[in-house]
């Protein structure tokens, strides 16, 4: 009969073996019962010990200082240092440091320091703490990946479907801008932006094919973005400002008032397609609850700054206000919206998984300004 790991077998059998008979070499010697009988004796001493000491570890005022100190300290250690192996080595190292001062307040002034005693149980603490946090991330992973690969499975039909009718769209639109333009129609004015300026027939064939060209973006970005296949060779370098106003700003010139303020010089490296989807979804998150009522007066504007490491957009609106209640993280998750929304909370997951790619993050500010988002991304990418 053909058995896999013929020699990893035999080792084990070996080994199981061999721990066999140490197991009967106890039994049929007397080095487990003198061990045990030492291990009692031992025990015994350390309660005569301490029923003859009890005035030693009676509370004192100094230690309940030490203890306090102790406490303080190991509870710094704990909530501050970020992993934990820094946590535990942290408290060790206070553990250690409490033994010679525990003993030289004993031999001193006859006081037994429970400091050192506390501080070990702080760090079976964090131990357990860490083991338990690690089984519930194993668990939610778990779920997580079960949920990316339904995510996977209906973005992926939504590519084999939608994919072609894009095109489908765009053929004829190429058709007609080629026939308008043989007819010298392109330069006609077709409609007025809210600026007041014209809007001529081909700006209008051109906005339509560049919202095409991005609903095929979006598709690409939403599959590498719930399955984190973003890789660092997608991201560019690129003017945050030219991407506002080349493929942002010209899509809402109709109905809404785009500002864009302070990043002339500022460039960073950025998922460029993903990335304006973002904006986009902030945007119409602006046209559906914050203008509900498409005031003429609405305007959005967008403040591009950067410290030594990072790109700053603060975005504002002068629509309704945003919901008390609703949290950064509400706003990011899906599903999540305010008691009024009529929407579906998506459109703050997007944004959420966008600046998840980014390594950025993201704030609600409670100021003046009606609404005031800040999303900070590395301006060196990922």
């Amino acid at each position: 009969m053909y058995l896999p790991n013929k020699k990893v077998f035999t080792a084990n059998i070996v080994i199981g073996a061999s721990i066999a008979f140490f197991i009967y070499f106890l039994k049929v010697s007397s080095l487990l019962v003198y061990s045990i009988a030492y291990v009692i004796k031992f025990l015994f001493a350390v309660h005569v010990t301490l029923t003859n000491n009890r005035f030693y570890y009676a509370p004192s005022t100094a230690n309940f200082l030490c203890d306090a100190v102790t406490i303080i300290f190991s509870a710094y250690i704990w909530t501050y240092f970020r992993s934990t192996r820094n946590k535990l080595i942290g408290n060790v190292v206070l553990t250690a440091a409490l033994v010679p001062l525990s003993l030289f307040v004993f031999k001193g002034y006859g006081v037994i320091v429970t400091s050192p005693l506390i501080a070990c149980g702080i760090i079976l603490n964090i131990g357990l703490d860490a083991v338990l946090d690690r089984r519930s991330k194993l668990s939610r992973l778990k779920i997580l990946n079960e949920k990316q690969e339904a995510e996977f499975s209906i973005l992926g039909h939504l590519n084999h479907n939608v994919k072609p009718n894009i095109q489908i769209a765009k053929s004829p639109i190429s058709a007609v801008s080629q026939f308008l333009g043989e007819k010298r129609l392109l330069d006609e004015v077709l409609a007025k932006r809210l600026d007041g300026s014209d809007e001529t027939v081909g700006e209008a064939l051109q906005k339509a094919v560049m919202s095409l060209d991005q609903i095929s973006d979006i598709l690409d970005s939403t599959r590498k973005l719930v399955t984190q296949q973003i890789r660092r060779e997608d991201f560019r370098e690129c003017s945050v400002r030219r991407v506002f106003e080349r493929e942002i700003i010209p899509l809402y010139d109709r109905s809404l008032t785009i500002v864009v303020e302070g990043g002339e010089e500022l460039e960073a490296r950025i998922h460029k397609e993903s990335f304006v989807e973002a904006m986009n979804n902030i945007i119409r998150n602006a046209e559906m609850h914050a203008f509900p009522d498409r005031r003429a007066e609405a305007t959005l504007t967008f403040g591009i700054s950067e410290n030594r490491k990072s790109l700053i957009i603060d975005y504002t609106n002068n629509g309704k206000p945003f919901p008390a209640n609703l949290t950064a993280k509400d706003f990011l998750s899906f599903g999540k919206k305010g008691k009024e929304s009529l929407g579906e909370g998506l459109g703050g997951a997007w944004i959420g998984k966008v600046i998840e790619a980014h390594n950025g993050t993201f704030e609600i500010v409670r100021d003046d300004n009606p609404v005031h988002f800040r999303i900070t991304l590395p301006k060196r990418g990922v």
